[in-house]
């Protein structure tokens, strides 16, 4: 070890815990490579560095967070049944926002209705509504045209879980009026991304 010399080094602390990190080498052919060769080889070892923190991080989420993921999911279900949906096959999915290991324990949800599936998920401060995997023929730039928030024809940024509610409720009305939506493709349980099962619903 006296004679190695570090390649790249990486130490941080957080929210998320402390993590410090190194790579040593003892090479004659790196010390005999221009600077700049040498620099992009630093550099590609702090990267595996930050994969590797990244991993850790993600592996013990999901041993540590999955109760977490689970009450959250449970959550974003309970809005589709506050504006009148009957929930049948729900996915439950990374967040499409964030990535990363401390977003875990925030997914989304995918709900699959009688006309196709529905999305929804935290972006921060705001929820993302997306029905664009379905044969609802809703526009959503006329249906929230009083909404001034982020929205296309088939999505809407909701600030706020009420907000979520409020428009789950006028996406439903707009195509079965008062009725509420009870058609049902599939009922069963929560599945992760490979179709796994996490919990039977009562």
């Amino acid at each position: 070890m006296e004679d190695m010399k570090i390649l790249s080094g990486l130490e941080s602390h957080g929210q998320s815990g402390s993590f410090k990190g190194k790579i040593f080498i003892d090479s004659k052919k790196f010390d005999e490579l221009p600077e700049e060769t040498r620099n992009k080889i630093s550099f590609d070892a702090s990267n595996f560095l930050r994969q590797t923190q990244e991993s850790i991080g993600m592996e013990w989420a999901k041993i540590n967070d999955a109760k977490s993921r689970q009450a959250h999911a449970d959550d974003l279900k309970k809005i589709f049944e506050e504006a009148g949906w009957e929930v049948g096959y729900v996915d439950v999915i990374d967040s499409e926002y964030c990535s990363q290991s401390c977003c875990y324990k925030f997914p989304w949800i995918i709900v699959t209705t009688g006309r196709g599936k529905i999305k929804l998920g935290w972006r921060k401060r705001v929820m993302n509504l997306d029905w664009s995997d379905t044969d609802l023929d809703v526009n959503g730039m006329e249906l929230f045209s009083d909404e001034d928030v982020t929205k296309s024809d088939h999505y809407i940024h909701c600030w706020g879980r009420e907000k979520a509610v409020e428009y789950l409720t006028r996406l439903r009305k707009a195509v079965w009026g008062d009725e509420k939506e009870f058609e049902q493709v599939t009922e069963g349980s929560y599945t992760d991304d490979d179709g796994n099962p996490l919990g039977t619903e009562s």
